[in-house]
């Protein structure tokens, strides 16, 4: 086949060659656009979403008192006082009942003395996922319990803290009862 001079018209086979040619390019061009543009899409939409979904934690950031508490659907009398103290990844919180600590000084005996200020607490590392707040517990008054990790759903409403989840209480290394808490905490700075 003799070569033809540059800018000649093509023949028919050159012709549908470089057709097809141009329609895979054109193809493979706009299948990548294509692609680029879901790559976009889903960035786009969900990094607002994941900052919707992300609790702010320095929201949860302070000291609260709670306020009540409810034990598998039963509102439990507060005795005491219990505060939580939320740093940017860490919590504590201690109770302690004021009556019973008088009562037990006013006996004057150092067993007395010495009980007063055994009361609860407990603290440790969190963290937030959406409306999950789940604490791991690092210290508390009860060894068996230490290591555990509580998964709470909160809703936090001006300056209130709705939490509720699931107390696993062990004994003797086993499961002993399994405790849904409901409470709410109010912010007091």
């Amino acid at each position: 086949m003799p070569n033809k001079p540059i800018g000649a018209t093509p023949d028919r086979n050159t012709a549908a060659v470089l057709t097809h040619y141009d329609s895979n390019v054109h193809y493979l061009v706009e299948h990548k656009m294509k692609s680029l543009q879901r790559i976009v899409f889903v960035i786009l939409f969900s990094v607002p979403l994941f900052i919707i979904y992300a609790q702010d934690n320095s929201k949860l950031q302070g000291a609260w008192e709670l306020t009540s508490q409810k034990i598998d659907g039963q509102e439990k009398i507060l005795s005491g006082k219990r505060i939580r103290l939320i740093t940017a990844s860490h919590f504590a919180w201690v109770r302690q009942d004021t009556k019973t600590v008088k009562e037990l000084l006013g006996k004057g005996t150092a067993h007395d003395s010495a009980v007063a200020f055994h009361d609860v607490a407990g603290a440790g590392t969190y963290k937030v996922n959406g409306d999950t707040y789940t604490e791991t517990t690092e210290f508390f008054y009860d060894p068996q319990n230490l290591g555990t990790s509580i998964d709470w759903k909160i809703k936090l409403e001006g300056n209130f803290w709705y939490s509720s989840g699931h107390y696993v209480h062990y004994k003797d290394g086993k499961k002993n009862e399994d405790l849904l808490i409901e409470e709410v905490w109010k912010k007091i700075e």
